[in-house]
C-alpha cells in the first residue's frame, strides 16, 4: 500500500530482489536497494509491468528486461545504478514503453542493446553517466538495434556528475542521446542540456562488446548506422558540440530543424532529409568508435568512478494511485 514503506533490502549480498521468468508479471508500488546485481529483473517475460517503484544503489540495473514484449516500465524512479537505471534489450519487436520515469545518478539512464519498436517519452534523465542509449552490439539476440521513437525526454547534465561505472558502455558518457549503430530511430522534441560532451551523437560501434583483454575473437567490422532522424530537439550548452555526426555511418540519417547552436560537422543540419550518406567528423569518430574494453579503462582513469554503494538515498517518490 505505501511505495516507500515496502523495501526490499539486498544488504549488497543478495543478487537480485525479484527475478522473474513468466508473463503477465506486474510489480507495483515498492523500493529495493543495495543488491549487487539488478533490483528487478525480467527474462525472457512477455507482458511485463513495472510501475511506481523505486530503485537505489545496485552494481548493474535498477530495472532490466531481456527479450520480453508488450511491456510498459512508468512512474519508476531509479538511482545510483553502476550499470543502467532502465534496460530493455533484446527484443525484435519490444512493443514496450517507458515514460513518466526518473533516472538519476547513474552510469547510463537507458540501454537497449538490440531493442527494436519501443517508444521512450515524458521522462527525465538527471545527471547520469549518459542518458538514453539504444546500442547494437551482435553479442545479444536480434541485432540490429531499429525503430526506437525518443521523444519529450529532458536530459540533463550527463557526464557531469561522479556516478558508480561498470558498464561496457563507458565510453558514452558524457552524452545526451547516443544512438549507437542503430537504424531507423525517430529522436523528436527532446529538451538536452549541459551534457559533458556531446548532446546528441550518431556513431558506429564494433560488431561485438570484446571486454576480456585477453579475449582473441575479432569484433568485426561495425554497426554503422543508418536511416536516424533527430529532428526539432533543444540541446545546448554541451562541453563539445549539441549535435554529432561521426564518420563511417550509413545513409538516410538526417538532422533537421533542431536549435542546437554547435554542430559537428558544422554543416550537418539540412533542410530536408535525403537518403544521401551525410559525411561526419573524424574527430567524433576516434572519440566515440575506439576499442570497448579502451574506452571503459580509459573512463574510469579519467572520473574515478564511486563505488554504488555510496551514492545517496533518492527522496520519498508518490504511491501508486
Amino acid at each position: 500500500m505505501d511505495r516507500n514503506a515496502v523495501v526490499l533490502d539486498g544488504k549488497d549480498a543478495r543478487r537480485n530482489g525479484v527475478v522473474v521468468r513468466a508473463d503477465g508479471v506486474s510489480i507495483l508500488n515498492l523500493s529495493a536497494h543495495n543488491f549487487p546485481v539488478d533490483a528487478f529483473r525480467w527474462e525472457g517475460g512477455d507482458r511485463f509491468r513495472a510501475s511506481y517503484l523505486t530503485v537505489w544503489n545496485v552494481g548493474q540495473y535498477g530495472i532490466y528486461v531481456e527479450g520480453g514484449e508488450h511491456g510498459r516500465v512508468d512512474h519508476d524512479y531509479v538511482s545510483g545504478a553502476a550499470d543502467a537505471a532502465y534496460y530493455v534489450g533484446e527484443c525484435a519487436r519490444c512493443g514496450a514503453t517507458i515514460f513518466h520515469v526518473v533516472a538519476a545518478l547513474s552510469a547510463v539512464g537507458y540501454s537497449g542493446t538490440n531493442a527494436s519498436e519501443l517508444v521512450i517519452r515524458d521522462s527525465r534523465w538527471d545527471r547520469n553517466g549518459a542518458g538514453i542509449v539504444p546500442n547494437t552490439y551482435a553479442n545479444e539476440a536480434h541485432a540490429p538495434q531499429r525503430r526506437a521513437t525518443i521523444v519529450r525526454n529532458t536530459v540533463t547534465q550527463s557526464g557531469r556528475a561522479r556516478v558508480p561505472i561498470s558498464t561496457p558502455l563507458a565510453g558514452f558518457i558524457g552524452i545526451g542521446i547516443a544512438v549507437a549503430g542503430g537504424n531507423e530511430n525517430d529522436v523528436r522534441s527532446n529538451w538536452v542540456t549541459a551534457s559533458e560532451r556531446y548532446g546528441i551523437a550518431v556513431f558506429p560501434t564494433a560488431r561485438r562488446i570484446v571486454f576480456d583483454p585477453q579475449a582473441t575473437n575479432d569484433p568485426g567490422p561495425p554497426w554503422r548506422p543508418r536511416g536516424n532522424t533527430i529532428t526539432r530537439n533543444v540541446v545546448s550548452g554541451s562541453g563539445l558540440v549539441d549535435l554529432a555526426l561521426a564518420n563511417g555511418v550509413g545513409a538516410g540519417n538526417c538532422f533537421r530543424a533542431n536549435v542546437a547552436p554547435r554542430r559537428l560537422p558544422r554543416d550537418v543540419q539540412r533542410t530536408r532529409c535525403t537518403p544521401a550518406v551525410l559525411s561526419g567528423d573524424d574527430g567524433v569518430t576516434a572519440a566515440l568508435t575506439a576499442g570497448v574494453r579502451q574506452m571503459f579503462d580509459a573512463t574510469l582513469k579519467r572520473r574515478q568512478p564511486p563505488p554504488h554503494t555510496a551514492m545517496p538515498r533518492p527522496p520519498a517518490q508518490p504511491s501508486m494511485p
